[in-house]
């Protein structure tokens, strides 16, 4: 009991209790940041269920805020060059032999072994449809594509049938998402040998064939094929972990920012 006290006392030091207006002046003051604890792909309606947070990941929450406050913010995707996991789940694009050492995203006990993967269209543009949109993309990591090949992939096979759309249920259908699930359990990647500058192209070939350092997309070609996948402007793009690796050109418009992740966890 005396250590729940001591946490609970804690926490009342840290955390204060504001009025129904605080937000508001918080936009007035200077730029705000809503950002999503975990990737879109886990969200607790819209995520691959069971393999997810019990929690929405998606722009709802801070929408939610801002319309009380009377405000609108840029909606901005996140999302790395390669995709990853922890734990299990449908994972169509993991590669094991791409290597990107982590420091912060390791095999856990509770979460699972962590995973790598190509680019993921079909997944990726899911994401942004359940969101509802982006207004521009934050393209991390872009300095590992310098160091393995990345291919990207256009579609799935999956039950004898070409899938290039994973199509959005119901809100709130745990039972359609729990079908999704294992129709991608079984899905195999379809990439796109024709991506290898900044103009992509839709023609694909199997899973089988291993990508070539001279044939896949650069460091400098990855925001151009994000921003067809997407259907969004690349405004930030990640080279490496401290300030000096970003490139910023962000929109002018909006009391804030909200932030939703595609990958980071898949």
């Amino acid at each position: 009991m005396v250590d729940l006290c001591d946490a609970y006392r804690a926490f009342a030091e840290r955390v204060a209790l504001v009025d129904g207006g605080y937000l508001r002046r918080l936009l007035r003051a200077g730029p705000v940041v809503f950002e999503g604890a975990q990737g879109v792909l886990l969200d607790e309606w819209r995520g691959f269920h069971p393999y997810t947070t019990w929690s929405t990941t998606t722009f709802a929450n801070a929408e939610t805020l801002l319309a009380e406050a009377g405000e609108t913010a840029i909606r901005l995707g996140v999302v790395r060059c390669y995709l990853t996991r922890h734990g299990p789940g449908p994972f169509v694009t993991e590669d094991p032999t791409l290597e990107f050492p982590e420091p912060h995203n390791r095999h856990g006990t509770w979460q699972g072994a962590f995973r790598i993967g190509h680019p993921d269209a079909v997944a990726l543009g899911y994401a942004v449809e359940v969101a509802g949109g982006v207004d521009g993309v934050a393209l991390t990591h872009l300095d590992a594509a310098a160091r393995r090949p990345l291919r990207l992939c256009r579609a799935y096979q999956a039950d004898g049938r070409l899938l290039a759309r994973i199509a959005p249920g119901s809100a709130r259908d745990l039972r359609w998402q729990e079908r999704l699930t294992g129709t991608l359990l079984r899905a195999r990647p379809v990439y796109d040998e024709s991506v290898s500058s900044a103009s992509s192209a839709s023609s694909a070939s199997s899973a089988a064939a291993p990508a070539s350092a001279s044939s896949a997309p650069g460091p400098e070609e990855w925001p151009g094929i994000f921003e067809e996948v997407l259907g969004a402007p690349v405004i930030l793009r990640s080279y490496g972990p401290t300030a000096a690796g970003k490139r910023e050109v962000a929109p002018d418009r909006g009391a804030g920012i909200s932030f939703g992740k595609y990958s980071g966890n898949l």
